[in-house]
């Protein structure tokens, strides 16, 4: 399953090599592979992170027996004839260490694994990536009958896709080392040239799809020098139908797959690749029992509570088995995912000398141990069963002195302290299997052990180890936390709770909100009888406990070994109950009815009404209801509320409160007229002046309410206090001071004016106006010359002779009044009457440079405008 690109030529210091752009990796062979139980995901693949520096740049990621266990696993057996790579054997050199590995030490017969564990050490390249390079380029990993070609060509390096590949680098070591070699050098380590830097990390590169130019690029940020690597390596990623199932070999014309196949296998067989893989379980210990090994420890495969598998070898061969055994320390570490991940497992082997290893299900070491079977020519044993049980552990199987058919024992340590049990149970087949010792060589025994992990080893004739083994003794306790339920006026708790070893009662503790108490667990109850009958019947209770209404967290508790039967949440019903019916705004307030009664009681309650969940006041409960009585037989009628609530005009919240227990009745929003008239009746000028008149009104009071005014948005409050004559009439009650008539100085020239009634913040509207006055100017020019500002205009009272003035500010700074006396023809003529002396021509000194000039009309402080002009220097 393997395509090249193709091969380019460079040139360092005076050496020629071979950089290969190699990993077209099923361009047109794509081999869909059947998903594993733990699929990688395709919204996962991130082209611009295929995977960590960390994960590839990792030499010591895999030694070479948990390689061979990997390869064992991965091809249980080979075709008839065949060569598997798990038996794969070459004989290598030695290579001098240079600038990407350290020296490889060569030797006769080094099987696949250790070719691959010591490349990877030697050029700090993981051992994980080199094995996903094999089955990428040529699926030499799970092919049950390789050829030569797939060993010749094991990583694809040197072998393009429109030429033979090269036989420098032919074989299954040279391969391995050189794609090791070249990953190493794409990172440009110390000592070489910064030649590969076309696809730099940390930036933007174009990325084909395709070695048809026509397919197209995309950029990718790539973020890592692993990542770039890999695209050194095999220049092009996955388009989306490549993507769009990661399995599959679907092609448009354009689909590549020699990066997808990379992330997607290293993630199904080694995790994430982005992510650390480490290590999650461990081999606790390993020592040599009769006829075999024995390794115990955990594992655990953080993505489901399921339990995992190990792979343990024994001198390199070996197999899978399950990490199932209850440890109930794992779901501290590992929250969620149960105590099922722990092994207790027996690996039969020759006495003597044996390397055992012990790796997870994706490869990942959990280490390995010497260890010595022994051998004696008079015992034999097995330990058929160990398993917990109430009071202890339990021990089955049998032991045999082969030579003679005197009495044994089995020795059992519990926690390094242990006792003899004899061997005496009667077994019909050891007479045969072992002749003249008789048939008296079972057992079947109970170790004392308290509820919890123990460790266990068994031991037989001259004291020879059978096995030991992690135990989980269950507890003497057993019951279970049936209902709690809120009844009135408490928490009614139901359940059983025994002493698996005694008919006797037992008590029930029983927490709420953290404050609790025993009860005798001594009632019937059908549940502990069927779950224990040689417990008896009498282990329930039923009790109800005081509580007032509200939510609670109640936990039961057992009181002989402080076992957590769990918690539950309780709700605690009101006694108070009732409805709030209506509620009816009106001008100033709302109008309120409804009902509401304490259960078991005649007598008449009270509600509070909250307006938006504050104020508010009580209203008796004590209007006849007749229906009361019919729904709360023998709590009378006189539960019906009804009243008045002031409430300020607007939106609002009504509720209605018990004033019992608290309890809520009933919530409405409402909205509340306002009480509030008003009108702008006029909104005039006159000489440097506004007028304004109207009337405002509270419809439920005398009281004068206040009138806000804004003019250009500068504003403050006029008591509306005039009287009028008519207003009483229309408001029947208000009296007649509720007019206005106000005067405002303004500026002469336009105005916004807008107007509030502050009662009820009515808007009364807004309006523009233009404010008279008996001056007119006119600024003509204003013009930049040397040492100042030209001014020409004019400036003139019309009712007067008088000369005005004008006020310059330049650049924002105080400014100063300029007179407007300079004769004008024709200004008499315009304004009859006030003389030709009206005139501007004046300059006002300023700076060279560009100058913000602002004039007023002092006159009646109009605006004459802001200009910008130079000044020449």
């Amino acid at each position: 399953m393997m395509g090249r690109s193709r091969v380019h030529r460079f040139v360092a210091s005076a050496a020629a090599f071979f950089v290969v752009l190699s990993g077209l990796t099923a361009i047109s062979l794509a081999v869909s592979e059947p998903e594993p139980a733990s699929a990688a995901n395709a919204a996962d693949f991130n082209p611009g992170n295929i995977i960590s520096d960390a994960n590839f740049f990792n030499g010591n990621a895999m030694n070479a027996g948990v390689i061979q266990n990997f390869l064992n696993n991965q091809v249980p057996s080979c075709a008839s004839g065949a060569t598997c790579l798990k038996s794969y054997t070459q004989t290598t050199w030695t290579r001098a260490a240079d600038p990407m590995c350290n020296t490889y030490q060569g030797a006769a017969n080094e099987s696949s694994a250790t070719i691959i564990a010591k490349v990877g050490q030697a050029c700090n390249i993981s051992q994980a990536v080199l094995l996903v390079l094999l089955q990428k380029e040529q699926s030499l990993i799970t092919s049950t009958n390789p050829s030569a070609r797939q060993y010749a060509a094991a990583t694809g390096f040197a072998c393009p896709d429109t030429a033979p590949c090269d036989a420098e680098y032919s074989g299954f070591y040279n391969q391995v080392y050189k794609a090791a070699w070249q990953y190493k050098r794409y990172s440009n380590p110390p000592g070489t040239s910064a030649f590969f830097t076309w696809i730099p990390v940390g930036k933007y590169s174009n990325i084909p799809y395709h070695p048809d130019a026509n397919c197209g690029t995309s950029p990718v940020l790539v973020q890592n020098r692993a990542t770039a690597g890999l695209y050194y390596y095999t220049p092009y990623q996955p388009n989306a139908t490549a993507m769009s199932d990661i399995y599959g070999g679907q092609n448009d014309g354009c689909s590549s797959y020699g990066n997808r196949n990379f992330w997607r296998l290293y993630t199904d067989w080694f995790g994430n690749p982005t992510l650390s893989n480490a290590k999650h379980g461990a081999l606790d210990e390993a020592f040599g029992v009769l006829n075999g090994v024995q390794v115990t420890g955990w594992a655990v495969d953080p993505s489901t509570p399921n339990p995992t598998s190990i792979y343990v070898s024994v001198d390199g061969k070996g197999g899978s088995y399950p990490a199932d055994k209850p440890l109930n320390w794992i779901e501290g570490l590992y929250p969620g995912l149960g105590q099922n991940h722990g092994y207790s497992q027996f690996v039969k082997t020759t006495p003597g000398r044996h390397e055992v290893c012990v790796s997870q299900a994706n490869g990942v070491s959990l280490g390995c141990k010497t260890v010595t079977t022994p051998s004696d020519t008079r015992a034999a044993a097995s330990v058929d069963l160990v398993e917990g049980v109430v009071g202890g552990v339990r021990l089955k199987g049998w032991s045999v002195n082969k030579q003679s058919g005197a009495q044994t024992y089995l020795w059992v340590n519990v926690d390094g302290k242990g006792r003899a049990y004899k061997v005496d149970q009667k077994l019909s087949w050891t007479p045969t299997l072992y002749p003249g010792v008789g048939n008296t060589h079972g057992f079947d025994v109970v170790a004392a052990a308290s509820p919890g992990l123990h460790n266990i080893c068994a031991y037989g004739v001259d004291s020879i180890l059978l096995g030991c083994y992690k135990v989980t003794v269950p507890p003497n306790e057993a019951g279970a936390f049936q209902s709690a339920t809120g009844v009135l006026g408490g928490i009614k708790v139901d359940g059983w709770t025994l002493d698996k070893r005694s008919t006797a009662a037992t008590y029930i503790w029983i927490d709420v909100n953290g404050t609790g108490r025993p009860f005798r667990a001594n009632k019937a109850s059908d549940a502990a009888a069927s779950a224990y009958p040689s417990a008896g019947r009498n282990h329930g209770y039923s009790e109800t406990i005081p509580a007032k209404p509200g939510t609670y967290k109640v936990c039961a508790y057992g009181t002989l070994e402080n076992t957590a039967y769990g918690c539950k949440s309780v709700t605690v019903p009101f006694n108070e109950v009732g409805f709030l019916d209506s509620v009816e705004p009106v001008l100033g307030g709302v109008n309120v009815s409804g009902w509401s009664l304490v259960q078991g009681s005649k007598a008449s309650t009270y509600v509070w009404i909250t307006v938006d969940g504050a104020g508010g006041g009580p209203i008796r409960a004590n209007k006849p209801l007749p229906w009361i009585n019919q729904l709360y037989p023998g709590l009378g009628a006189n539960h019906g509320f009804s009243g008045f609530v002031s409430v300020p005009a607007g939106k609002h919240t009504i509720c209605a409160i018990g004033t019992s227990e608290q309890a809520k009745i009933g919530c409405k929003e409402v909205t509340v007229p306002s009480s509030g008239a008003a009108s702008l009746d006029s909104l005039t000028t006159s000489k440097l002046k506004i007028s304004l008149t109207g009337w405002a009104v509270d419809r439920l009071s005398k009281n004068p309410t206040w009138l806000w005014v804004n003019v250009d948005g500068v504003g403050r409050p006029y008591k509306v206090d005039k009287p009028l004559s008519w207003i009483d009439n229309y408001f029947k009650g208000v009296g007649p001071n509720h007019g206005f008539a106000i005067d405002i100085p303004a500026s002469a020239g336009l105005h916004e004016v807008c107007v509030w009634h502050s009662f009820d913040n009515q808007s009364l509207g807004c309006r523009t106006v233009d404010v008279p006055s008996d001056g007119a100017a006119s600024i003509d020019s204003v013009t930049g010359v040397k040492g100042g500002v030209a001014i020409k205009g004019w400036s003139v009272d019309r009712t007067s002779t008088a000369t005005t003035y004008i006020w310059v500010q330049v650049d924002g700074g105080n400014g100063g009044p300029v007179k407007a006396d300079k004769p004008l023809s024709w200004i008499d003529a315009y304004f009859p009457g006030v003389g030709p002396n009206h005139g501007i021509d004046t300059v006002v000194p300023a700076a060279p440079g560009n100058r913000r000039v602002c004039i007023t009309a002092t006159f009646d402080n109009r605006n004459l405008g802001c200009y910008t002009v130079t000044v020449p220097s």
